[in-house]
């Protein structure tokens, strides 16, 4: 394994909330890099010959000096009299009620700037973010995005441009790379297939051992896994859930329970179907896609190329929906749309009253072709636009009065890489 460090986009935005007095919180799943993120930050800030200190409370002598408040809150005041004191504390869920902890600090008006982390969005939820209303920042990391990706195997991948071939066949070789093995640190840096799969191994059983038995203290382990097993065979795919209870011997709540820890744990992303007609288009059935398509694949066993699997149009679907919710904007809602004659369009966004409907094809079309379902839905929602991603071609078509953009996968990176 190369010993390089993946600098994250998430790093400005963090450097730059720096001098805000609200606490810079960062949430994700475990092993995306935010113990990395926070010590470079820190390391930025001892640059600049600023007063720090980091606690990493999965290190218990660390978790002993910040568990007692009033005892923190001294060695604060102390350590920030002559110049602010900026506090990295990793992993603040391991303490007791870590958000009234944090609030009893950042009340206390000390001369001092924290910068916390902490895995596991419903238990950050529950313990600090609702205690913390009005005093927080947060920001979200995530395994790394395809931009990141690309520009850490190959900085200068932009002087490649004018050849357009060229260019495109790197973005096609590293795309490929990404969709089966996804974007965790540790297995972008990993050099081989084999050390690569090992590494996804023990994010997952650790996820196992520390969410699902720990904090989520699932007792029914192997119908967890099952489903866990079941969702990743189906990815993109309607999820019915009465077949899903029956299928790992469960009951609907129990389900239901188990897909909401998926959900806030940070494994899979339920899209929910869009609809303004009850009468006409399916309203209950979800979707399911994954954080990491490298996860995805362990768990079906398949690392097999890109081009060349079945499930080719799922993962693209997986790939293209990660990088619009990467670029979206908190009140931007991402859904599917299918309509009870099995119209369906991949995903619709919706930016307040606008709906943009996004149409995938993981092949290179040769020419602009619109399917049935897309000019359905252009029929009775008449958006101003609409998308259709595929691996190489570009276009405008316009039907009635809604342009659809037709968008090559080097157009697609294009975007992505500014």
């Amino acid at each position: 394994m190369q010993n390089v460090l993946i600098e994250r986009k998430i790093i400005d935005d963090l450097k730059k909330h720096l001098e805000n007095k609200e606490i810079s919180l960062v949430l994700g799943p475990r092993q995306v890099g935010k113990t990395t993120t926070l010590k470079l930050i820190e390391k930025h800030l001892q640059q600049k010959k600023e007063n720090t200190f980091f606690f990493n409370l999965d290190i218990f002598s660390n978790r002993e000096i910040v568990s007692d408040q009033q005892n923190f809150i001294e060695f604060l005041k102390k350590n920030s009299q002559n110049k602010k004191l900026y506090v990295f504390i990793d992993e603040i869920q391991r303490i007791k009620e870590p958000g009234i902890f944090l609030k009893g600090i950042y009340d206390s008006n000390l001369n001092c700037k924290l910068i916390i982390s902490g895995s596991s969005s419903l238990e950050i939820k529950n313990k600090v973010v609702e205690p913390l209303t009005g005093r927080k920042k947060t920001f979200f990391l995530y395994p790394l995005s395809f931009k990141e990706f690309v520009l850490f195997k190959e900085k200068n991948i932009d002087q490649f441009k004018p050849i357009k071939k060229v260019y495109l066949d790197k973005l096609r070789k590293y795309l490929d790379e990404y969709l089966k093995y996804g974007g965790y640190p540790k297995v972008v840096l990993a050099e081989t297939e084999q050390e690569k799969i090992v590494i996804l191994e023990e994010i997952y059983s650790s996820y196992i051992e520390k969410d699902i038995k720990g904090y989520f203290a699932v007792k029914n382990e192997p119908s967890f896994i099952k489903l866990v097993m079941l969702l990743a065979a189906s990815l993109g795919n309607i999820v019915n859930k009465d077949f899903l209870a029956s299928s790992i011997g469960s009951n609907r709540v129990t389900l239901d329970n188990y897909l909401y820890y998926l959900e806030k744990s940070f494994v899979i992303k339920i899209i929910r179907p869009f609809f303004s007609n009850p009468k006409k288009e399916i309203i209950k059935m979800p979707k399911v896609y994954f954080y990491d398509t490298g996860l995805r694949n362990l768990l079906i066993r398949n690392f097999t190329s890109f081009f060349i699997r079945p499930d080719k149009g799922e993962l693209f679907e997986n790939f293209v929906l990660n990088t619009l919710e990467e670029k979206s904007d908190p009140v931007t809602k991402i859904n599917f749309w299918r309509s009870r004659l099995s119209a369906e369009v991949d995903f619709i966004i919706q930016k307040g009253v606008e709906i943009i409907p996004v149409e995938i094809k993981a092949t290179t079309l040769k020419k602009p072709t619109i399917s049935k379902s897309l000019r359905s839905f252009i029929k009775l929602y008449q958006p101003k636009e609409a998308f259709l991603i595929n691996l190489d071609y570009e276009a405008k078509e316009i039907i009635n009065s809604t342009t659809i953009n037709i968008v090559s996968f080097d157009k697609l990176k294009e975007i992505m890489l500014t």
